[in-house]
This record gives C-alpha cells, structure tokens and sequence, in this order.
C-alpha cells in the first residue's frame, strides 16, 4: 500500500498516521492509546477472559498496522499473569523508522516489562517468540484473505481500515472465515459499528453486541460465537 503517510498527534497525545489519499488514520484522531484499550483489551480480551478464567488466550489480529495493540496485549498478559498465544497479521508493514517516530515507549516508561514497544518494533515477520511464559507471539506478513488455520481462535481483533478504505475486508464472507476460525464462546470484536457489518456478523451465525465505543465514536461492535 505505497501511500504516503503523515504523523498526526491524537487527543490522548499519543501518535498516529494519517494516509490522506485513503482518508484514513491508523487509529482514531481521539486517542490512539485510549482506542486501542478500550476497544480491543478492554472489551474484547478481558470480556474473553472474564468468562474464562482458567484457560488461555489465542488471539488473531488482522491488522498490526503500528503494533500498539499487539503490545498492549503482551502488557496485560504479564500484568494479570494470563497465557496469551498471539499471531497478528498485516499485508502492508509499516518501516521500523516509521515504527519508532512514534515514540510509544515514552506512554510506557516506568513499566516492568522485560520488552518495550522498540523491542517488538524489531522483531523479525514469519518467526514465532516466546517472550515469557504468558506471551507467544509471531507477526506474519500476509493477507487476511489468504490466511488459513487448521487451529482456532479464541479472540478476534478486527482491525482492519475503514470500509471507505478496504470495503472489500468488511464483506459477509470474511465475516463468516471469522466465525469459522473461532471455538465456540469466541468473541469479535472491532471499533466498526456499520450496519452491514452487524448484518453480516449475524449471518455467519454470531451474536452480535452493539457497545458504546471509545471516546468520538458512539458505538462499536462485539460478537460472541454461541
């Protein structure tokens, strides 16, 4: 995706990218931290994991984009001490320079973790981490579309562009590959809250949850595979 991309400041004084020729920033204009754990920790794995307590966590990630949320995942695995299995995916990686112009680890400083924000930055595609005994983790650099799995999810981090963006990643059929990867009591979850969406979500066969988003954004979507 050779777009240019400019860096923006968000209300929340984290970074994100703008790439104006898609109208689209990687993360909201209202916060790109406080998204980013509200939509995606906050309501999609500690949901998962509040009604699991005793299992661990696989989760898929379409979308690494920045990998802000792939390490806030890592941070709540070590911090309440849950096995989290981790594969994130991402057709266009972003460049470790343009990675570490975003100063994440300053939102971070005073943190235990054995590795930041820069570290994850440079860790290698294709190959898998153990980085302590809660977290698993490998990046794969590769299409949602393309993506195959004989192993299910436990969670799913819809986080994809917008659908003005990548209209072709909100279609019903990806919603059903969804709920296909996912065992039985996985949730999806996603800032998205089109109705198209929710329409498609129920089709493949999910109970879907319309939730108050995240600052600037009224609503936003979890489902659940009964």
């Amino acid at each position: 995706m050779a777009h240019e991309k400019q860096i923006i400041k968000t209300s929340d004084g984290s970074f994100t990218f703008r790439i104006e020729g898609l109208k689209e920033t990687y993360h909201s204009r209202h916060g790109a931290m406080i998204e980013s754990k509200f939509v995606y920790i906050d309501t999609g794995f500690h949901f998962w994991a509040e009604n699991n307590p005793n299992k661990a966590c696989r989760i898929l990630e379409l979308g690494y984009g920045t990998g802000l949320v792939t390490y806030l995942s890592y941070l709540e695995a070590e911090r309440f001490q849950k096995e989290i299995d981790y594969l994130s995916l991402e057709a266009f990686p972003l460049t470790i320079h343009e990675l570490h112009s975003l100063n994440y680890d300053s939102f971070f400083e005073g943190s235990s973790a054995s590795f930041s924000f820069r570290d994850f930055s440079i860790m290698d595609w294709q190959k898998r981490y153990f980085l302590s005994h809660y977290f698993k983790f490998i990046k794969s650099k590769i299409h949602f579309e393309k993506f195959q799995s004989s192993q299910l999810f436990d969670v799913i981090y819809y986080d994809a562009f917008g659908a003005h963006a990548q209209p072709e990643l909100w279609e019903p059929r990806w919603m059903k590959k969804c709920y296909d990867l996912l065992s039985v009591g996985g949730v999806w979850v996603s800032y998205c809250a089109k109705g198209s969406v929710r329409r498609g979500l129920e089709e493949a066969g999910f109970q879907v949850s319309r939730l108050p988003g995240p600052p600037g954004k009224r609503e936003m979507l979890r489902a659940v595979k009964p």
